[in-house]
C-alpha cells in the first residue's frame, strides 16, 4: 500500500511537469510565430562603453508586443565560439530559455558555416526550474538564467 501512495505521487507530479511544459512550449510556439513585434536593438558599442568587450561583439535584441517584452535574444562572439541564448516571458515571467553554442573558427580559419556544439532547453514554472532537454556546454551551464535577464532586460531599458 505504502508503495502504492508513493508511485500514485511520482506520477502525479510527473503528469503535473509534464502539462507545465506543454503549456510553455505552445507559449514559446506562439511567441515565435507571432509577428508585429516592436524588436529593440542593443549594440556591441553599448557593451563596449561599459567596458564589456569580446573578439566579436555582443548584442541583444528584445522583441515587445503592447509594450510587454516577449522574447529577448542575447548574442556574445569570441574568439573561436558564438554563444545564442533566447529568453522568453510569458505575463513577464521567465519561462523558457533555449542556448545554443557553435564553433566559427578551425584550424584554417574563420569556418563558411558555424558548427553546432551545444544546445540546450530550460524550461521554468513558478520561479523554479522545471525541466532541463540537451546538453549544455560547461561554459553554459552555470549560469543563473533569472539574474542573467535581469541583467540584459536592463541593459534594453537603459539603452536610448
Amino acid at each position: 500500500m505504502r508503495h502504492s501512495i508513493i508511485l500514485l505521487a511520482v506520477l502525479l507530479t510527473v503528469s503535473v511537469y509534464g502539462q507545465e511544459v506543454t503549456a510553455i512550449r505552445k507559449a514559446v510556439e506562439q511567441i515565435n510565430k507571432a509577428g508585429n513585434y516592436t524588436v529593440k536593438t542593443v549594440p556591441n558599442e553599448y557593451f563596449a562603453g561599459k567596458g564589456r568587450v569580446t573578439d566579436n561583439g555582443i548584442e541583444i535584441r528584445g522583441f515587445y508586443r503592447s509594450g510587454e517584452l516577449k522574447k529577448m535574444e542575447y548574442s556574445v562572439g569570441l574568439s573561436a565560439w558564438n554563444y545564442l541564448t533566447e529568453y522568453f516571458f510569458d505575463r513577464g515571467r521567465l519561462v523558457f530559455v533555449y542556448l545554443k553554442k557553435y564553433r566559427i573558427s578551425g584550424e584554417k580559419g574563420y569556418l563558411k558555416k558555424p558548427v553546432l556544439i551545444s544546445e540546450s532547453r530550460r524550461y521554468y514554472g513558478n520561479g523554479k526550474l522545471i525541466k532541463t532537454v540537451g546538453k549544455s556546454d560547461k561554459d553554459q551551464g552555470s549560469t543563473d538564467d533569472f539574474s542573467q535577464a535581469a541583467e540584459l532586460k536592463k541593459d534594453l531599458e537603459d539603452y536610448p
